[in-house]
């Protein structure tokens, strides 16, 4: 049954608030299904310290527990669609919170508790009220006991001009390596 997923477990994520949760079935073929429970955090503590107006979204982060039924083990093979499938969707994410400029920059493996994560980076472009600023996004895919993780997020890392009032509370708050490393922390133990 769909409803019955459980949500992915993350760690405390003090200052952010939860904006979304939905479960899906992403993909039926024949009895193959694949259906996905995600939920959506915004960083709503560095939000409250920057004037911005509306519903910019410049900081967020997503994990999703993604199920194949009947349950396939994890193989290089299914871990390499997953993460296609999954940078394919995050690129459209990004793009519907207003990111432009996406552009992959590397991959790399990130050893978690039970194995090892595939982790892409992205760069991408996003303008807050009329501030233009410079991004960094990741999404990681983690193959869990017979089940994926997936987590994804992007941050701003450099403000590259605009109103100056928004600017300057800007980059008073950007800290690119603490969010990264934050980022990279979920990934480690999220479960």
């Amino acid at each position: 049954m769909v409803d019955s997923l459980a949500s992915p477990t993350l760690p405390a994520l003090d200052g952010w608030v939860r904006v979304e949760e939905s479960t899906d079935r992403l993909f039926q073929f024949g009895l193959v299904r694949v259906t996905a429970r995600t939920v959506v955090y915004e960083d709503d503590a560095i939000r409250s310290r920057v004037p911005v107006a509306g519903d910019d979204t410049w900081r967020f982060l997503f994990a999703s527990r993604l199920v194949i039924r009947p349950r396939t083990p994890p193989s290089a093979a299914l871990t390499r669609l997953v993460r296609n499938g999954a940078t394919t969707e995050f690129k459209s994410r990004l793009r519907d919170r207003g990111f432009s400029d996406i552009r992959r920059v590397d991959s790399r493996t990130l050893a978690v508790e039970d194995g090892e994560a595939e982790v892409v980076h992205y760069t991408a472009s996003v303008t807050v009220n009329g501030v233009d600023l410079l991004a960094d996004a990741y999404v990681a895919v983690t193959p869990v006991d017979g089940e994926f993780l997936l987590t994804g997020g992007a941050y701003p890392r450099e403000v590259v001009g605009g109103d100056e009032k928004t600017a300057a509370a800007l980059r008073d708050v950007i800290d690119p390596e603490r969010f990264r490393e934050e980022f990279f922390d979920v990934v480690r133990r999220m479960e």
